[in-house]
């Protein structure tokens, strides 16, 4: 079968993103994008060989994407206005694009490509902000863990709705943040 004129890996890459971003991580499927771009699925394996590599693919756009909107907000931030401002940009993605926040959390297969080296720049950035804390190497590493695991608690609980209490979830972002932040000064 000949490729769709007009139809190449860009095309697919777009309309993959969109589904994720709008529908979810699980909505995409090669049958669904095909219903989506009105083509017959097996056109989709003129550009791709399979389903992995096109999540694979979307993964390392929204993990480019993420990367790129966490150093942007920390330029030229230091200290603890730096972790406010990683921790509220990381929020902000996660609440704006859902389906692309959970693509970033599916890695590809293999350890040295695209993909890892952009969630090594996202730890390479969460370690620079850390410096200033004079932390040792364990202690730093410490903290990463701790920090990542505290921005994804609060992205998996909002999303699972798991904040039934009317106060404001940025509220208690702040509020352990402030105690996260005050730990590391000592």
């Amino acid at each position: 079968m000949s490729p769709r004129i007009g139809l190449n890996f860009n095309e697919l890459l777009r309309a993959s993103i969109k589904i994720v971003d709008t529908e979810g991580w699980e909505a995409l499927t090669i049958s669904y994008l095909a219903k989506k771009l009105t083509i017959q699925p097996p056109s989709i394996y003129n550009h791709v060989k399979n389903l992995d590599e096109l999540k694979n693919s979307v993964a390392l756009y929204a993990i480019t994407q993420l990367y790129e909107q966490l150093k942007e907000a920390v330029h030229h931030q230091r200290n603890e206005k730096a972790i406010f401002a990683l921790t509220f940009a990381y929020l902000n993605y996660a609440r704006t694009h859902p389906g692309l926040y959970k693509a970033t959390l599916s890695p590809s297969q293999t350890p040295e490509d695209e993909y890892h080296q952009t969630a090594n720049k996202i730890l390479n950035l969460i370690y620079e902000i850390m410096k200033p804390y004079h932390l040792n190497d364990i202690e730093q590493i410490h903290a990463v863990r701790g920090l990542r695991s505290l921005l994804h608690g609060f992205v998996s609980l909002e999303n699972s709705e798991g904040f039934g209490i009317n106060i404001p979830i940025d509220e208690s972002v702040l509020f352990v943040l402030k105690n996260y932040i005050s730990n590391l000064k000592q």
